[in-house]
């Protein structure tokens, strides 16, 4: 499996970049949108090999979150490689996690090739995949070490909030206002969506 390239950019193309490593030219299907520097410079990418009957193709990403982001795509039932580049052509990976985790199907239907039975489908499969994710785990551990003085649904909402690039200053004080409107019954899903749906219409702290 080749998981990371780095090399010299030697061609920008509309499917994708061409990346020389110890004399070896790679071509690597990349989202449309990504921006490359000049040709002749050094690249590093984060790549996924997929492999098909008639070829094996390299898919790449300037951050490891856009190649995780892309292994999980790959996951829901009726997304291919090629599917998966448009989606994450159109939004960034934060932006995904986001709309996945607060359910909200009018931004996942909007993405190319995303209609409303594909969008249940991330929402079915890859929900749990990202709050239990890894990334997860390690702000989990943060808010842990850190202490906040809660436990549970409590410390899982703030991993996930952590996890999705929020700052503990940003989202303490909106976590603690839906937490405390929802009542102590709410389990986490519903404190995430109300945390993200409050952000949305900018309720943030001050």
């Amino acid at each position: 499996m080749i998981g990371y390239l780095r090399g010299q950019l030697r061609q920008v193309m509309p499917e994708g970049i061409l990346v020389e490593t110890g004399g070896i030219g790679w071509f690597v299907r990349t989202p449309p949108a990504q921006s490359w520097p000049p040709p002749g410079t050094e690249v590093a990418v984060y790549t996924h090999l997929v492999v098909r009957e008639d070829a094996l193709e390299l898919y790449g990403f300037t951050r490891p979150e856009g190649l995780r982001f892309f292994t999980l795509l790959l996951g829901v039932a009726g997304i291919g490689p090629r599917g998966a580049l448009q989606v994450l052509a159109a939004a960034a990976p934060e932006q995904l996690a986001r709309a996945i985790v607060a359910e909200d199907t009018a931004f996942l239907t909007a993405l190319p090739g995303i209609g409303a039975k594909k969008a249940r489908r991330l929402l079915l499969e890859l929900k749990d995949a990202i709050l239990k994710s890894g990334l997860a785990g390690e702000a989990g551990a943060t808010a842990r070490v850190a202490g906040d003085g809660g436990a549970g649904d409590n410390d899982e909402a703030l991993a996930a909030l952590l996890a999705l690039g929020y700052s503990r200053d940003e989202i303490s004080p909106v976590l603690a206002r839906v937490k405390a409107e929802l009542g102590p019954e709410a389990d986490t899903t519903a404190v995430l969506q109300g945390v993200l749906k409050t952000i949305g219409r900018g309720g943030g702290a001050d």
